[in-house]
């Protein structure tokens, strides 16, 4: 598919100068630190949460922290378990649901655990917003509940907790509202820690990038100053997990490897899922060094099934694909190919390519489980809110959502979703273009160079709201210019002596492309 290529000329002398200019970026967001983060204390009922669960550990009650088995859900279920250990919590667990087996949300067998162990305290971390009825129940069980998520609140089915930590909740005066589950439990641990005096541990902030960038929350504001420290003090932490990992990372000299590092991570951590609210990944945070080791095996092999898992399913949708794609698509998984808890990933390999709206559905049992994926303009939650009447559960992100449905009302949430989707069309065609963030002659390559040497790392980290910038090539000529600048598996489909204009990103010292047009393409 070919998208439109949105630029415009700019008076900008320099490469570096054409992307703060097309991208609005102030110097603040090139220098922001940790000493710029806003004040923690503004979050709603922060401190109502920090002082229940200081008078826990205090009266000795049990706790459990109920997590999410993505690892923004992990991570933050870690830094919370290892904080409550610093406080002298010796009656605390944790509970990890199996997407395999539980829907979406607080069900029943927690609840059932809650009682039957007689909890005193639930922290739901990533998570929890949405869980009304859930809540009441356990409630009812003589169980205080306090949230901490990230997800859209939708205030009709706000919970009756003790207290919920959510910045995108309506009186929350954080004034960021984009954290990952983990940041939102790393505020409330500082808060704690500014109460108590007892001090958290530093590596936290190492698996607060982890779960932030793995959630996909934008590398903006609060986001990036976490994520930039830890890539500026890399060699600082010394987390014992990640000293396990160090042999099978890499070195960590520049901004690219430490990327690299950490997706490594990520791709570990995405294994493990158990039973009974076990999860290999949180034993392998929690655990002995001696028993590190051997669960890191375990994990890698996990891993390498998993990487030929996604292969064959990424080989499968490709067989299901229709040859034209309209504004948004959907899936019915009647073959039984895709299992559940790769629907959103499947909706993300067509959504990424195609840059359209995708909904993944996979029926279990007379339940239906749905994923989707967005672009940006749509809001899948306000989506599934037009079709609120047909679904059990929904809830999630503008661009990443899902929800449960009776499968006899899967076709009457499809008429509604295209009847949403339809009313936005208009959005979904704009955003089938590719944003170029600066613009360059092929005589004109020392800019470019200059750019690598000087300005290039002052953009970095690249991620989700901060990608790697997009350049326009102009008059690139194959038998000319070929030696300069390579883009591997072009040259093979460009004449030699006509000209091209290539959208391209750079990469730690490779070019790769992302478009390309004969030089008599308009632009």
């Amino acid at each position: 598919m070919k998208f439109r290529w949105n630029y415009k000329h700019s008076d900008e002398d320099t490469i570096f100068g054409q992307i703060k200019e097309n991208r609005k970026i102030s110097d603040s967001f090139i220098h922001s630190s940790m000493t710029d983060l806003p004040d923690h204390s503004l979050l709603k009922d922060i401190d109502i949460a920090a002082n229940r669960i200081i008078e826990a550990v205090h009266q000795k009650e049990k706790i459990i922290i109920y997590g999410h088995d993505d690892v923004d859900g992990i991570t933050s279920t870690y830094i919370l378990y290892d904080f409550l250990e610093k406080l002298g919590s010796q009656n605390h667990f944790y509970y990890i649901p199996n997407r395999l087996i539980d829907s979406h949300g607080i069900q029943q067998n927690f609840i059932d655990k809650v009682k039957d162990d007689r909890f005193d305290l639930v922290i739901t971390v990533d998570g929890g917003v949405s869980c009304k009825k859930a809540i009441t129940q356990i409630n009812e069980l003589g169980c205080d509940v306090i949230v901490t998520d990230h997800h859209i609140v939708l205030e009709n089915l706000l919970p009756p907790a003790l207290a919920i930590i959510n910045p995108k909740q309506q009186e929350c005066k954080f004034p960021f509202d984009m954290l990952a589950g983990v940041g939102v439990v790393y505020f409330l641990i500082k808060r704690i820690s500014e109460i108590t005096g007892i001090t958290d541990d530093r590596n936290y902030l190492f698996w607060v990038a982890v779960g932030s960038i793995s959630d996909k929350v934008p590398l903006l504001g609060v986001n990036r100053i976490f994520v930039k420290e830890v890539m500026d003090t890399w060699s600082t932490f010394d987390d014992n997990t990640l000293y396990k990992l160090s042999p099978y990372l890499e070195p960590g000299i520049n901004y690219s490897q430490r990327m690299n590092n950490i997706h490594y991570i990520i791709k570990l951590l995405s294994n493990g899922r158990g039973k009974n609210g076990e999860h290999k990944s949180m034993k392998l945070l929690v655990t002995h060094n001696k028993e590190k080791d051997r669960i890191i095996n375990e994990m890698q092999n996990q891993q390498k099934n998993q990487e030929l898992k996604l292969e064959n399913i990424r080989r499968y949708i490709r067989t299901k694909l229709p040859r034209t794609f309209e504004n948004h698509f959907i899936f019915r998984d009647l073959d039984h190919q895709i299992p559940f808890e790769l629907l959103g990933y499947s909706a993300s390999f067509i959504t990424k390519k195609h840059k359209i709206p995708v909904v993944f559905i996979k029926n279990k049992n007379g339940i239906a489980i749905g994923e989707a994926r967005g672009t940006n303009g749509i809001n899948l939650v306000d989506a599934f809110t037009h079709a609120r009447e047909h679904l059990i559960q929904y809830g999630g992100h503008a661009k990443a959502a899902g929800f449960t449905i009776r499968s006899s009302e899967v076709n009457n949430f499809i008429s509604k979703f295209n009847e949403y989707i339809n009313l936005k069309q208009a959005v979904i065609e704009e955003n089938k273009r590719i944003d170029i963030d600066a613009v360059i002659s092929s005589r004109e390559l020392d800019k470019f160079n200059e750019y690598i040497k000087m300005d290039y790392n002052l953009l970095q980290p690249f991620g989700q709201g901060n990608p790697e910038p997009k350049f326009l090539l102009i008059d690139y000529l194959p038998q000319r210019d070929v030696q300069r600048m390579q883009f591997k598996k072009l040259e093979s489909k460009m004449e030699p002596e006509v000209p091209y204009n290539i959208v391209f990103t750079f990469n730690n010292s490779s070019f790769k492309s992302i478009d390309y047009r004969e030089k008599r393409y308009m632009l």
